[in-house]
């Protein structure tokens, strides 16, 4: 027995080590395999065989509780859309709030106002990966768990899902048709402070992404 247990063992240290070498460069190796360390950790079966990446199965508890993934706030889409500040497939736009005193230097730096569109799970579509930090890194916010809805947007749908991640445009969604918001408004100007790299020259705004 203890020779079987002996060989499984070996064969999943191998499979691991060459996921692992197959997934990073000589210099990232260590940070890497402590990375894979802790999602086999987590989850062992699901790594081994399931495609992606290790940072599929981490999730917000994994991360310290003074990170971003652990701050309350979804992430933004383009950090997890390559770029493109719209809504990811399997989510519509579900409600928008504005943020009215923005002096960043990101997109809608100009306005000095932005606003922020949920992108929330279709009812009945799994989103890939389930809550998570985005990009598996407990430096970003998460993205698919939290369960809430400002509401003024595609009222049609009725239940309220996950937001998977946000949008920022630079003007009020309501004068977007193909958004299908309202013009109730909703302010939150502790999100002024939010940005990422992805809204500073990469993402471009995109009245009518998203949508069911």
């Amino acid at each position: 027995m203890e020779r079987v247990e002996a060989a499984v063992s070996e064969r999943l240290a191998r499979a691991l080590g060459g996921l692992i070498e197959r997934r990073t460069t000589r210099r990232g190796l260590i940070g890497r395999s402590a990375l894979a360390g802790a999602a086999f950790a987590v989850a062992p079966i699901r790594y081994l065989v399931r495609p992606g990446t290790a940072w599929a199965v981490l999730r917000s508890a994994d991360c310290p509780g003074d990170s971003l993934c652990n701050d309350g706030y979804s992430a933004f889409c383009c950090e997890i859309q390559h770029g493109h500040n719209r809504c990811p497939a399997g989510t519509y736009v579900g409600g928008w709030w504005m943020c009215t005193d923005y002096q960043g230097g990101g997109l809608c730096e100009e306005q000095g106002v932005r606003y922020y569109l949920d992108c929330n799970r279709i009812p009945g579509i799994p989103f890939p990966g389930g809550c998570q930090c985005a990009n598996g890194d407990c430096a970003r916010r998460v993205i698919d768990c939290n369960l809430f809805r400002y509401g003024q947007c595609n009222t049609d749908v009725a239940f309220t899902t996950e937001v998977v991640c946000r949008l920022v445009i630079c003007q009020n969604p309501a004068s977007a048709a193909e958004l299908n918001c309202n013009g109730t408004v909703m302010i939150d100007n502790g999100v002024c402070s939010h940005e990422s790299s992805c809204l500073h020259g990469l993402a471009v705004e995109l009245p009518g992404g998203g949508g069911a």
